[in-house]
């Protein structure tokens, strides 16, 4: 394990811990890991605005464990990653009114969860191809008739 060259904020620390890809089943390593020891600290660093945005949303330690996975697959450095750690802001919990792109998003996912994906997935590139048309689809789906 290798130790970061970048200092954790006061009231912290950084911690090398396993992340994994792939639906836990491929290992990336060990990675720094920023841990809060002390609640103020964290207020202090994040504000209080920051820390309850948090608190409406996902904990510090899985958007960290994201920023390490995400660099890790980039090839970054331990050090640009505890720095990246360091450089995140939570933002706050935006739910957005779903459009149709996130509403077929839904559905190819709940159908490869119900059927062959990779059925789903010819299907829709079939789709993707143009050799199902909009009119074909409608015709399956009984939309717009």
């Amino acid at each position: 394990m290798t130790l970061t060259a970048v200092s954790a904020p006061e009231g912290s620390h950084f911690e090398f811990d396993e992340v994994k890809t792939a639906k836990g089943s491929k290992t990336l390593g060990q990675v720094p890991i920023l841990v809060w020891d002390k609640l103020d600290a964290m207020r202090l660093y994040y504000t209080e605005e920051g820390v309850l945005g948090m608190m409406d949303g996902t904990s510090p330690r899985v958007s960290y464990q994201g920023i390490a996975r995400r660099m890790k697959l980039q090839g970054k450095s331990d050090d640009e990653i505890a720095q990246a750690q360091l450089e995140f802001r939570p933002g706050t919990r935006v739910v957005g009114a779903p459009t149709p792109v996130s509403r077929a998003t839904k559905a190819a996912k709940q159908a490869a969860e119900k059927v062959s994906g990779d059925t789903i997935a010819a299907f829709l590139e079939k789709v993707a191809k143009g050799e199902i048309s909009e009119e074909d689809l409608a015709a399956l789906t009984s939309v717009n008739q």
